[in-house]
């Protein structure tokens, strides 16, 4: 297996930090994504991360993105990678197969799907907005889906105030593995969740909001959390 990028120097030069970042990520695609990341281009200037190219599913293009978006140094990232649709797909087809996905998962069934021009339209209800996204997570990995539009309702089985939504996410919180539990700041009001205080990582900060979404009776949460000056800087 070949070196990775990072450890070369172009044309005996010093890289840019451009040139590392296109190289870091260019590494992680390929490790996490394999052969999936073969017909992905990135480039990238002044921190400006442009992806282009094709992939097979929608998912494999929110999982490049995710990649991208944990490197180092990224001011911004343009995401222009288009999903192959060289396949004979009809909305009926992709609804069928969405739906069998769908139905696999006991905390999806009251979750529903409607396609048009391969838009995928997901409605009904789901006990958490964890659920809610997991589901447009399965929506994303049929092939034909274009593009996938969240109308789920989030309603769990019984109402929950905002002392009881914010005592469960500091329980949920604090058996996790993220560094410094203490310094994450949790405010709910009617339901809506703000985040606020200090992470090592951008991965502690989206582990922190996906823990919140899975906590019943949280409607939205908003993600103000911030990386340590010393650490990855988020962007």
């Amino acid at each position: 297996m070949q070196d990775k990028r990072t450890n070369w120097i172009y044309e005996d030069k010093t890289p840019s930090r451009d040139d590392i970042i296109v190289d870091q990520i260019k590494d992680q695609l390929e490790e996490k994504m394999q052969a999936s990341a073969m017909d992905i281009n990135v480039f990238c200037k002044d921190g400006v991360v442009h992806m282009s190219g094709i992939v097979d599913v929608l998912a494999e293009k929110h999982t490049a993105e995710d990649i991208a978006r944990g490197i180092e140094g990224i001011k911004k990232l343009e995401n222009k990678i288009t999903v192959a649709m060289d396949g004979n797909f009809t909305d009926k087809h992709m609804e069928k197969e969405v739906l069998n996905k769908l139905r696999k998962n006991d905390k999806l069934n009251g979750v529903g799907a409607k396609i048009e021009d391969g838009v995928a339209n997901l409605i009904g209800t789901a006990q958490t907005l964890k659920d809610s996204k997991f589901a447009c997570e399965l929506a994303s990995e049929i092939r034909g889906i274009k593009d996938v539009v969240n109308n789920i309702k989030v309603s769990p089985d019984k109402e929950y105030d905002d002392v009881t939504i914010n005592n469960r996410i500091a329980q949920a919180l604090s058996t996790t593995n993220l560094s410094y539990e203490e310094d994450i700041g949790h405010a709910v009001k009617e339901g809506r969740v703000v985040l606020s205080g200090y992470v090592n990582t951008r991965n502690e900060a989206e582990l922190a909001k996906e823990i919140t979404m899975g906590i019943e009776g949280v409607k939205k949460v908003i993600n103000k959390l911030k990386i340590r000056k010393d650490k990855q800087k988020q962007f």
